[in-house]
């Protein structure tokens, strides 16, 4: 539904800028969107100075800004203040008149936005810092949203003000979903209190982030800033099991949270301990988790000879994963070949059988791929002999977030039903 103060945003920026070289001008509908908040991004960019004009709001119009000092009250460039009062009205906050002015009720939107980021109090003053300003030109959220978890909301907030102010760290959404700059906010946290330099945080699972995991062991009786790192992590991982049991935020490792990690260890099939292991703290952090972990499971693109069979089983594995087909373009040569189930069945190896045309971007999920991809899988299977019950993997392969799984959900509701109709028919 189209707002006026939106509208009137949108308005105001293209008339102003509209002769500016690089500005791209805003479809004037009172819908917010991403397309507005570039077009405050590029007028923001003028103000300051900058020539070669981005959507992005990236480390030269952070430094520009943050040079020039936080917006406050007196600001003598009235179009700075507008581009803030517009990105409030854009973002839900009532910023009053779009005038130019820093009022009070300008000052009023400012902070509840700072407050609902999470921000400490003592930050909150009648100013607009650079950091706060590039967070106000995105489209994230900072009021929790419909179908979010409360305790994701609260982490999110606890990270923005324990690390807001870090030089790698910029202000997050704080709507209670779980995304991948949230993952990559909680990574760079665990690295900030690693001691690992400022500038070398990334949000990168490493060696030096391994290293400090490692060495940060947690169990029940625990306090401090580690352990709400670690329920940050297992809040992100949403419920344990079937049981639907969700962790809670929290600065004290209590029997509770010694609980969702029993279930979750168990779930993920590492060693159920009920502590934040190297093992546990990698299983929540990264989709792979500790590749080094004890295993007697595999899966591989290569033909498993008789030879290459028999040393698995030496090697302690015993079942291994290989895949049904391939799509058309793979040079990779990966899917069974003739006489390979019995070599993997002769070495006293068990075999499940994997799914994966792609599956490497969103773009790959989709309805009909399921269905199309369900149906190739159910022929292939029969084709190599397995029997009815035999369960096929199919595959993921890139860490998914909240954001992608009505897209993964839609896949896989295809796969279903392509396997049920396929069983119907027979």
């Amino acid at each position: 539904m189209a707002d006026a103060m939106v509208l009137q945003a949108q308005k105001w920026v293209n008339a102003t800028y509209k002769t500016v070289a690089g500005y791209n001008a805003v479809k004037e509908d009172g819908n917010t969107g991403w397309n507005t908040m570039y077009s405050l991004t590029r007028a923001l960019q003028h103000e300051l100075g900058i020539t070669a004009l981005s959507n992005s709001f990236g480390p030269t119009t952070l430094s520009k800004l943050t040079a020039r000092g936080p917006v406050k009250v007196g600001e003598s460039n009235k179009n700075i203040v507008k581009i803030i009062q517009c990105g409030l009205w854009c973002k839900g906050y009532s910023a009053g008149a779009i005038d130019g002015d820093m009022s009070m009720a300008t000052l009023a939107g400012i902070r509840t936005m700072m407050q609902n980021m999470g921000l400490p109090a003592a930050d909150i003053d009648n100013t607009l810092p650079a950091k706060v300003f590039k967070a106000l030109l995105t489209m994230d959220a900072y009021i929790f949203l419909s179908g979010g978890l409360e305790q994701i909301r609260l982490m999110q907030q606890w990270l923005n003000a324990r690390y807001w102010k870090k030089s790698t760290f910029f202000i997050g959404p704080c709507d209670g979903f779980f995304s991948r700059d949230v993952q990559q906010a909680l990574m760079k946290g665990i690295q900030y209190e690693s001691g690992i330099p400022e500038g070398s945080a990334n949000g990168v699972f490493g060696p030096a982030t391994e290293a400090a995991l490692r060495s940060h062991t947690l169990a029940e009786g625990d306090t401090g800033t580690w352990v709400q790192l670690f329920s940050a992590a297992c809040v992100a991982n949403g419920p344990s099991n079937t049981s639907g049991d969700i962790a809670s935020f929290s600065f004290e490792f209590g029997p509770k949270l010694r609980s969702w990690v029993e279930k979750f260890q168990s779930f993920s099939a590492i060693g159920v301990t009920g502590r934040a292991d190297f093992d546990t703290w990698a299983q929540l952090l990264v989709s792979y988790g500790n590749p080094d972990r004890d295993v007697n499971c595999c899966d591989t693109r290569f033909t498993i000879t008789a030879s290459r069979a028999k040393a698995l089983h030496a090697a302690g594995y015993r079942a291994v994963g290989r895949y049904l087909d391939e799509p058309a373009n793979s040079t990779l040569n990966k899917e069974i070949q003739p006489g390979e189930l019995a070599a993997i069945f002769s070495a006293g190896l068990r075999v499940f059988p994997i799914w994966q045309y792609d599956a490497r971007s969103l773009a790959d999920f989709s309805y009909p791929n399921g269905y199309y991809h369900g149906r190739r899988a159910q022929e292939r299977a029969e084709g190599y002999g397995f029997n009815r019950s035999t369960v096929i993997y199919f595959a993921v392969d890139y860490d998914a977030t909240e954001a992608d799984m009505s897209k993964i959900v839609d896949y896989f509701l295809g796969v279903n039903d392509a396997l049920k109709g396929a069983a119907a028919s027979t």
